[in-house]
């Protein structure tokens, strides 16, 4: 049985009318977890009501970004409060003492803090000023309580996601993608899964129509009351707010929402995220708690965020359906096709300390067969990957999507090891692929967290570059065959230093075989050139100068092959 639990919740754009909820929710949290003696609540919620009212006055004012953190960890001898704000406050130099006017604010709650608690204590993280306060239980140390408890899962990400059940459930919806029959099939086994791993009672889909409304579209479960058939978008309700602000909202008490709002009605508890796709909103995912329970904790959550991605594809998918209906399918949803490949490849390049990457994809046709991702991992390494899909057009970039689909499923599971998600990869997807035909070729790289080592693992891809500090140029040589010719394919990862100033570069075909006039071929001599010509540039100026100088090479013929490039240097 554990003794150890944690709550944390982020606030954007804080207010002090937002305290009172802030507080609401952790000393209920504390009470559902056995912490039962009044005083020691009663301090401890003084204490952290003036923490949490300066981070949201004094830490937020003045800062461009405006935001709260709180985590609450409830030990079995003290309970801990760590609040997040992005000033650079280093905390008062002098003594607590209460001010001569005690109404007076500068120094009282200062005062209430020091007195209320047992450590005060101030750190810097990243940049933003993090106040810790402690208060030690005074009699006994505080002891687990079964009862309501006995239903908790565990508050711990890593454990809920290594855990086989959710792994399962992960790349089952990456399955589902390609073999449901429609949308209502899909949302059925999503709902119903997401359930069966959250504890949830209940959950359902609103998808938007005309602008105007938003239609329950599918419901899995038993809320406390059905939800009514439509809400109005510009409406004051939560699920509106959601939608127009494209911004997921938790409810850990129902109690707290407007007496009006349908939701007061059909919950206990629950979380509420839209369903994106491209710059599209397509509608909102609600998932419901109908009794008294913790609420779900950050690995349900996660799995809930995977379900809302998964549904913002497939829905986009059934308009690309019905637009081949009604034969406008030719142009339009390859159009659609490439702008949900394109926005599923990262956008954003701020990198780790120590690294500078930069990656890019040019499609040949409106939608290609190259997919690339970089991934920073919660323990700061980070993963890349790159893939060409035998074809182009729509049918590529559907693979490419379950590409990524099952990357990001086993990544939230804890799997970063290259040669093993090649394995998985390669077992969820040969079957399909053989069935129609095609294949993928890929090569995904690690970086450790230290950035000293490189892990990497090869499924019949072009071998990259690897510059070392000294400018030599080589080949990491991997050995595998594509994904999607034998089932029982298995992928080993490659060990290799990663001295400060190396750079390693991933490519496709499209950039070594692109074509001149002639006929005649780039080549990777030509590749290795520019590398070497582009030592001292960064990241992104050099994929950049390689790419122009692919284009200069073709005099602008239009690409035959998709072009897609990855450079990571190590800085230092």
């Amino acid at each position: 049985m554990k003794s150890r639990f944690g709550y944390s919740l982020e606030l954007q754009d804080p207010a002090l009318s937002d305290v009172p909820g802030v507080i609401g929710q952790l000393m209920s949290f504390l009470r559902v977890h056995g912490v039962l003696d009044e005083l020691f609540l009663s301090q401890f919620e003084l204490a952290a009501t003036e923490s949490i009212n300066n981070a949201a006055l004094h830490g937020c004012r003045g800062n461009e970004l405006k935001f709260l953190r709180v985590r609450l960890d409830l030990n079995p001898d003290h309970v801990e409060l760590r609040v997040t704000d992005p000033s650079s406050f280093e905390g008062w130099k002098k003594e607590a003492l209460l001010p001569e006017d005690p109404l007076r604010e500068g120094g009282r709650g200062y005062f209430i803090m020091s007195r209320m608690t047992d450590e005060l204590l101030h750190d810097q993280e990243n940049g933003c000023h993090v106040l810790v306060l402690r208060k030690r239980f005074s009699d006994t140390s505080w002891q687990y309580v079964p009862g309501e408890g006995d239903h908790i899962v565990s508050q711990m990400t890593d454990e809920l996601l290594t855990s086989y059940e959710i792994i399962d459930t992960l790349v089952s919806f990456a399955k589902w993608l390609t073999v449901v029959s429609g949308i209502d099939a899909f949302m059925n086994l999503a709902l119903e899964k997401l359930c069966v791993v959250t504890g949830a009672q209940s959950a359902y889909v609103r998808v938007a129509k005309g602008g105007e409304e938003l239609l329950l579209h599918h419901l899995f479960g038993k809320p406390l009351l059905q939800p009514p058939v439509s809400v109005d978008i510009m409406g004051t309700d939560l699920e509106a707010e959601v939608f127009r602000s494209c911004k997921e909202i938790t409810v850990p008490f129902a109690d707290n929402l407007p007496k009006n709002d349908p939701l007061s009605k059909v919950m206990w508890a629950g979380f509420v995220i839209p369903i994106l796709n491209l710059e599209e909103n397509h509608g909102v995912m609600v998932l419901i708690n109908s009794k008294p329970a913790p609420f779900f904790d950050a690995g349900k959550l996660k799995v809930a965020r995977i379900v809302s991605e998964y549904l913002g594809i497939i829905i986009s998918f059934q308009h690309l359906q019905k637009l081949r209906e009604s034969e406008q399918v030719t142009l339009h949803d390859m159009e659609v096709a490439a702008g949900i490949q394109l926005s599923l490849m990262p956008h954003d390049f701020s990198t780790p300390p120590g690294l500078d990457f930069f990656g890019t994809s040019v499609p040949a046709l409106q939608a290609g067969g190259d997919y690339f991702d970089i991934l920073t991992l919660p323990d700061k390494s980070v993963f890349c990957l790159i893939a060409d899909v035998m074809g182009k057009g729509l049918p590529a970039a559907l693979h490419t999507i379950m590409v990524r689909s099952n990357l990001h499923a086993l990544i939230a599971a804890n799997e970063c090891d290259p040669g093993r998600i090649l394995d998985k990869i390669n077992s969820l997807m040969c079957r399909d692929l053989i069935r129609l035909e095609a294949f993928i070729t890929m090569v995904c790289i690690w970086i450790s967290p230290d950035r000293k080592t490189v892990r990497s693992a090869s499924a019949g891809h072009l071998s990259p570059f690897l510059q070392t500090t000294d400018g030599r140029i080589s080949e990491i040589i991997g050995k595998g065959v594509p994904i999607g010719i034998f089932p029982d394919s298995s992928y080993s990862s490659t060990s290799i230093p990663f001295d400060p100033q190396s750079r390693i570069l991933l490519y496709t075909d499209g950039i070594s075989e692109a074509l001149d006039e002639g006929n005649s071929v780039f080549e990777v001599n030509r590749i290795k050139e520019c590398l070497s010509r582009s030592r001292q540039l960064s990241s992104r100026a050099t994929v950049e100068r390689l790419l122009e100088e692919v284009t200069t090479f073709s005099a602008g013929l239009p690409p035959s092959d998709d072009r897609t490039l990855i450079l990571v240097t190590r800085t230092k």
